[in-house]
């Protein structure tokens, strides 16, 4: 195929983003939009596809990491240009200069402890529980059940049952920008494995208790209209630093809970039967019960037990 007829850049990757707009979920499609106007086309709209080498795309990872994006941003950037090249190699036969492409990986997983010693956690597990409002209860269920903030923002009262100690996750809010088709979008979980139920621990059912109202008000707002992420992820910010905490985002709270509930035996099995990671161990773990998923909580609230601070 001559350099003639492969297209530009700019052209290939329409071509892509409107094969792709019917296939997937409408918030997955804008963040690939966003991706490939803001940060991709701007580098390499002007190019033809076929003249896209391996040297280029590294150079790209390269500026990319230069401009202060962190591992993780840049890891979803070259996601989305690895999809637009597998595309295009296979309609116009050229050699994908993203295949064996590795994405960079964080250099510190969970960021957390670093942020969150024991002192400052005690502080605000304290402080969330004096004079209860709506916007501590956000941050508490998702401190206790590790709820992602589009989930959370998604529950209604109907979604939330005291009595038996549950909450059922089964959509997920936010926001999206594409002109017309923009704005905040209500959708299912990602996966199949989004769709759960999440034990409620004694405490926060008795916290949550006094602000219980119709079952289809949303549990944030308690009104017919749910509360935007963004707006929720301001008022964490905004209770932090009136508390004078360390700044926190709900995905860090979502880790913190995840720090506390994960026991350290899968780690030393790990480390006896001489595995690299534990991942080599995970297959062998048992399919957990609602029983085991309580006495995870249970264990949550033990380690979240506060502590005189002097």
């Amino acid at each position: 195929m001559t350099a003639k007829s492969c297209p530009l850049f700019s052209v290939g990757a329409a071509e892509w983003i409107d094969h792709i707009k019917s296939r997937i979920r409408l918030s997955s499609y804008a963040q690939y939009k966003v991706k490939l106007e803001k940060n991709i086309l701007p580098y390499f709209a002007d190019i033809r596809i076929n003249k896209i080498t391996v040297e280029k795309v590294k150079m790209f990872q390269e500026h990319l990491l230069s401009e202060g994006m962190s591992e993780r941003y840049t890891a979803n950037i070259l996601s989305v240009l690895k999809m637009i090249m597998k595309y295009l190699s296979n309609k116009y036969d050229f050699v994908d200069p993203t295949a064996g492409l590795e994405l960079p990986k964080e250099q510190n997983v969970s960021g957390v402890a670093s942020v969150y010693d024991e002192y400052s956690f005690q502080k605000m597990y304290r402080v969330l529980f004096d004079r209860p409002d709506l916007t501590k209860a956000g941050i508490l269920v998702t401190l206790y059940t590790g709820l992602r903030i589009g989930e959370l923002c998604a529950l209604k009262w109907s979604d939330i049952d005291l009595e038996n100690g549950t909450i059922t996750v089964s959509k997920t809010i936010q926001r999206v920008s594409m002109g017309d088709a923009g704005g905040l979008i209500m959708d299912a979980p990602k996966s199949r494995a989004g769709m759960r139920t999440v034990p409620v621990t004694p405490p926060l059912a008795e916290y949550l208790r006094p602000f219980v109202t119709d079952g289809e008000k949303y549990f944030l707002s308690g009104t017919s209209a749910p509360l935007e992420p963004r707006t929720m992820q301001y008022r964490l910010r905004s209770f932090l630093n009136r508390e004078g905490l360390p700044n926190i985002t709900f995905g860090k709270l979502r880790k913190l809970f995840i720090e506390r509930c994960v026991s350290p035996d899968i780690a030393a099995l790990s480390e006896i039967l001489g595995n690299a990671t534990v991942q080599n161990v995970l297959p062998y773990c048992a399919k957990p019960t609602m029983n085991t998923k309580i006495r995870i909580m249970e264990s949550f609230n033990k380690a979240s037990y506060i502590k005189q601070i002097k």
